[in-house]
């Protein structure tokens, strides 16, 4: 009996690993998303879906609240991705990191108005991609460990 008692404790008492951060890519170009997709399994990251258009990430995101959100700032559809992470910002708390072309310097301007968490570069190295996502959802984290509770 003392023994189940212990056994029972000491369960309790470990600590479950960490969830793997979820992410949303939100990329019109499929072999840019699949590559992404790859690399971000390989961080050990859980990518809970495609979108190709802001409209559907809007849904994606109202359905599955990621931890993390990576927008290509030219979609297809009637929203770009600078529109997309404007509605994201305002309605939670879910980090944007804006993936752009090296010769979209007038989008990017536009995109540093939304106060994203980070741009990323195509193409994208591993390393970038992960320095990158750790310190949004750092930062993430940060911030809602110091909200204050009236």
């Amino acid at each position: 009996m003392l023994r189940n008692h212990l056994f029972l404790i000491k369960r309790s008492l470990k600590r479950e690993a960490p969830s793997k951060a979820r992410i949303l890519i939100v990329e019109d170009e499929m072999i840019i998303a699949a590559d992404l997709s790859i690399q971000l399994s390989a961080l050990n990251y859980e990518v809970i879906g495609i979108q190709t258009r802001a409209e559907n990430a809007l849904k994606t995101i109202e359905e599955n609240c990621p931890d993390l959100v990576l927008m290509d700032i030219i979609l297809a559809g009637e929203m770009n991705g600078i529109q997309a992470a404007a509605h994201i910002l305002k309605t939670s708390k879910i980090p944007v990191i804006f993936l752009a072309g090296s010769n979209q310097e007038f989008y990017l301007q536009r995109a540093i108005k939304n106060k994203p968490f980070a741009f990323i570069e195509k193409p994208f190295r591993k390393s970038n991609l992960k320095r990158c996502i750790e310190s949004a959802l750092n930062q993430k984290t940060e911030k809602s460990s110091s909200l204050k509770v009236l």
